[in-house]
């Protein structure tokens, strides 16, 4: 079977050969389709390496799509098409107008000459031409790369246009491990956290919090926001480290914060969620 390789594909393919190590591993945040690990895969099969690769992907045809797609080329699939091969071309001009019968006894005869060959003879008019095509289907069994891979789903979704809407508030954890990595660049050590105490979790120098509960009326209630209560407490425990503070709102300006010398800094919650109202 002869197939067209993919522009994408070979594109990354170049990109691969800058990369002398065959042992390297490739990482693609945007997964998309698959392409990344379609040319890993045949940069392996090519020279023997042993490449391995991440890919992310957070929109839902992830399995449907983008990891069938890996399957198929690992483990080869059918390809179902159909062969077409033109018969003829004819420009409708006045003569053939004239002698509709002369055409009509052409097309009839390469249907009973060809007519064997194909699954069907179509006829079209198209740009003023008259087109005789004869379609064939075929099916035929394209090779896999070999390798493998394994498919995850990391956790629950948080769907941000849901919060925004409040038709669903995430977990304390889920909303957390996503904070948490967005300030750190670090997995959330779920061991560490304390929902009661609105604590995630220490990074280096920082400790991180966050003042959260999943319940839209709390959130717009005085208990969800930072105060300089809060700021000298969790100071005071910890004076040697600086405080990252994610609430709904506070209540004290980060100017007196500083004024009384506390290491705490507020970082408003994603969309503001105290503000939702609703329907």
């Amino acid at each position: 079977m002869r197939s067209l390789p993919n522009p994408k594909t070979v594109e990354i393919q170049k990109i691969l050969r800058l990369v002398p190590k065959k042992d390297a591993l490739v990482l693609d945040s945007f997964a998309g389709l698959g392409t990344t690990a379609h040319a890993v895969l045949e940069a392996n099969k090519r020279d023997g390496g042993r490449r391995r690769f991440i890919l992310a992907e957070m929109e839902e045809y992830a399995d449907r799509l983008t990891a069938e797609r890996v399957r198929r080329v690992i483990n080869g699939y059918e390809f179902i098409g159909t062969q077409k091969t033109e018969l003829l071309r004819e420009r409708l001009n006045w003569r053939a107008i004239e002698t509709p019968n002369d055409l009509v006894s052409m097309v009839q005869g390469l249907e009973n000459l060809h007519g064997h060959e194909y699954d069907r003879i179509k006829k079209e008019v198209k740009d003023g031409e008259l087109v005789v095509t004869g379609e064939k289907a075929f099916a035929e069994r394209a090779d896999g790369l070999g390798g493998g891979f394994t498919y995850c789903t990391l956790g629950d979704p948080v769907e941000l246009d849901a919060i925004l809407t409040g038709q669903s508030l995430p977990s304390y954890d889920a909303l957390g491990s996503v904070l948490y990595h967005t300030a750190t660049n670090h997995p959330l050590n779920g061991g560490a956290l304390n929902q009661e105490e609105f604590y995630l979790g220490l990074n280096g120098d920082q400790h991180v919090w966050l003042i959260y509960r999943a319940d839209l009326n709390w959130l717009k209630g005085p208990d969800a926001a930072l105060t300089l209560g809060f700021a000298r407490k969790i100071a005071a425990a910890h004076p040697d480290k600086d405080h990252l503070v994610f609430a709904a709102s506070r209540f004290v300006s980060q100017k007196l914060i500083a004024e009384e010398g506390l290491r705490v800094e507020f970082v408003p919650l994603p969309f503001a969620l105290y503000r939702i109202e609703r329907a």
